[in-house]
């Protein structure tokens, strides 16, 4: 097995570990026991734990950022970008675990300050795409031309996030159908056309 390869599976296993037990258990120690071995295998690919934990949120931003790049091979549309929305939702397990680290390491960072500046870089990254995607949808005239796509994609991330978070927090959350057709219905009014209540399904 090459290094490489050796590196990602200690990162999957720390993966899992922040998805069962949180960023607070996750140590050296737990990631070498998920793994079944020593903790010097471990620190030999990662120095410490917050590396480890950086190089964890760099791999939900890739997953993230696979997710939306496959669903903008579809035709240019709103629909599209409901659909590149849709990565940040907990619609399936993968994503589901996405959220779980995620919203983990935004807990940790928080006091934390060199930490919070490598979430903000990762979050950007993912707001670009989007502000992209606004910006190509007004040019071919799918959106409004009097909106501001910077402050649209905060408004669209504000809006995906809480409703992350509200199926973590909340005893009776939105189904992923509700889910889906909150997201649909807040795009379809940015629309250039008139706009049609889709009905769930």
């Amino acid at each position: 097995m090459s290094q490489s390869d050796r590196r990602f599976e200690v990162a999957e296993a720390a993966w899992r570990v922040i998805v069962r037990e949180g960023l607070d258990h996750t140590s050296i120690r737990a990631i070498a026991q998920e793994l079944g071995c020593t903790t010097g295998v471990v620190t030999h690919h990662f120095r410490d734990k917050q590396e480890l934990i950086l190089f964890a949120l760099n791999q939900v931003t890739q997953r993230l950022l696979t997710i939306m790049q496959a669903e903008a091979s579809q035709p240019l549309g709103v629909d599209r970008l409901v659909a590149m929305l849709s990565a940040f939702l907990p619609l399936d397990a993968e994503r589901q675990d996405l959220l779980k680290v995620w919203l983990a390491f935004l807990g940790y960072a928080i006091g934390r300050e060199s930490l919070l500046v490598e979430h903000q870089k990762y979050a950007n990254c993912l707001r670009e795409l989007i502000i992209q995607e606004l910006k190509a949808l007004q040019a071919d005239q799918f959106l409004r031309s009097d909106l501001d796509p910077a402050m649209e994609a905060n408004v669209l991330l504000a809006l995906v996030n809480g409703i992350s978070l509200d199926s973590l927090i909340q005893a009776k959350s939105l189904s992923s159908k509700q889910q889906k057709f909150t997201l649909w219905q807040y795009v379809s009014g940015l629309s250039a056309t008139s706009q049609e209540t889709r009905p769930l399904n």
